[in-house]
């Protein structure tokens, strides 16, 4: 009997650019924000879904990204990247 292990996604699946045109699409449509954030928290992860990718995050740590409206969003640490570096360029 042959035991398969079980692989656990550590970041997105998705290459950067498409993580990155995600990104764009979403902040343009405001799913995801454009502010430069109130707070920011790494945690261990909770297997919640990461806004960027929309895969849980699993395995290692999560960011959970704090706005001035009360508002929060949790991410890969790799999406949270590409999320602040696109903000970022949004905003010049």
């Amino acid at each position: 009997m042959a035991i398969r292990a079980r692989t656990a996604v550590t970041v997105s699946s998705l290459s950067d650019d498409r993580l990155r045109q995600r990104v764009r699409d979403r902040m343009q449509s405001g799913e995801l924000p454009r502010e430069y954030p109130a707070k920011l928290w790494v945690a261990p992860a909770t297997r919640l879904i990461c806004r960027c990718c929309d895969e849980p995050i699993s395995v290692g740590y999560e960011y959970e990204v704090a706005f001035a409206n009360a508002t929060s969003v949790k991410f890969h640490p790799r999406c949270y990247v590409i999320w602040d570096e696109e903000r970022a360029a949004s905003t010049e």
